[in-house]
């Protein structure tokens, strides 16, 4: 399986959290906060960049065909930056060099790349933020659970 599909797998399962959240099969409370939390740094510590050229080679489509099969492994300029290891990886197909067809994307690739930063920084904040609201919401909750213990023992 891809990275690509990892990541949609991801953010799919931390959707699905996240409306579960605060129902009968979720409830709102720190432990489930936290695991809403963690699937949601899954998103932001890797980031992909992607540059490709397919050839379909039936006039389909490259997304009709299998992705796999429409990209010929000289055609594609790929980034990977982890912030955890601050790793970052690229590969640089042979059509993205000097003497190739697609050298002009390689500037819209390395574009692309530098742009990442900001991209990675808004997903942190995005992140904390959720934090925050979840937080906001537990302690509401909580709040309103000790007014009602209070109303109920003072009836």
């Amino acid at each position: 399986m891809g990275t690509n599909e990892e990541a949609s797998k991801a953010s799919k399962k931390f959707q699905e959290e996240l409306k579960e959240l605060n129902t009968d099969k979720r409830p709102l409370d720190a432990k489930n906060i936290i695991d809403v939390i963690k699937t949601a740094l899954v998103e932001v510590v890797e980031l992909e960049i992607t540059t490709w050229v397919s050839e379909p080679s039936d006039g389909q489509s490259s997304l009709e065909t299998n992705e796999a099969e429409s990209i010929k492994s000289g055609n594609r300029m790929y980034t990977l930056i982890n912030l955890i290891d601050g790793d970052i990886n690229n590969e640089v197909g042979s059509q993205f060099l000097s003497s190739g067809p697609y050298t002009e994307l390689r500037d819209f690739h390395l574009s692309q790349v530098k742009e990442s930063r900001e991209i990675i920084q808004k997903n942190i904040e995005s992140v904390q933020k959720l934090f925050e609201v979840l937080m906001e919401m537990l302690e509401k909750s909580r709040k309103t659970s000790q007014q009602t213990k209070i109303s109920s023992t003072q009836l």
